[in-house]
């Protein structure tokens, strides 16, 4: 008879430092005034919500390079600024929208590399991501103007580059060299439909 696998207890008192500090910035922002009594409710806020809502350990076997996070802001700031005029010319011209969904097979296999890649994609106007597979690492995104069959491969290829870029901000070497010897996760058990 096999024994039953036991997890290891939680510890749900761990402290959390830097959620805590996150938490007390976003509570010192929405009350809109620095002063001591928002900034020790903001931590205490903090230390409540970390203590009832523990987040979950993530594996990172990387750690920030600054040059790299510079190249990926100065890629997201010019991101935005392309995507702001091509909507505000949609705004005020007479074309209309060819919208699609686009997938994206990933190939960085870390739920922190997926998130961060998600969340810089929704960030950029015009792109969302409407639904995100971990165990296949795939990315559904809805694309505001898809007028030809080469912007979904242009779409493709540019969230791709995002997401060499975020490996190459966050993660180690060994993980943006794995970028290159991509092996596919496991597929879904559905088609796409477009």
């Amino acid at each position: 008879m096999t024994e039953p696998l036991t997890r290891p207890p939680r510890n749900r008192l761990r402290w959390q430092p830097r959620q805590v500090i996150v938490l007390a910035l976003v509570w010192v922002v929405l009350w809109g005034q620095v002063n001591l009594v928002t900034v020790v409710g903001g931590v205490l806020m903090g230390i409540l919500v970390t203590v009832l809502f523990p987040l979950p350990s993530i594996g990172w076997a990387g750690r920030p390079h600054p040059w790299a996070l510079l190249v990926l802001l100065g890629h997201l700031v010019k991101d935005l600024a392309v995507a702001s005029f091509r909507l505000a010319v949609f705004a005020f011209g007479r074309d209309m929208p060819s919208p699609g969904i686009v997938r994206v097979d990933l190939k960085a296999d870390s739920d922190l590399y997926q998130v961060n890649t998600a969340e810089l994609v929704s960030v950029v106007p015009g792109t969302i991501v409407v639904d995100a597979r971990q165990r296949s690492r795939i990315l559904y995104l809805h694309v505001f103007d898809m007028p030809k069959d080469s912007t979904r491969d242009k779409v493709v290829a540019d969230t791709l580059a995002l997401e060499k870029r975020v490996v190459r901000a966050l993660g180690s070497r060994a993980e943006f060299e794995a970028l290159n010897r991509h092996v596919p996760h496991d597929e879904p058990e559905f088609r796409e439909v477009t």
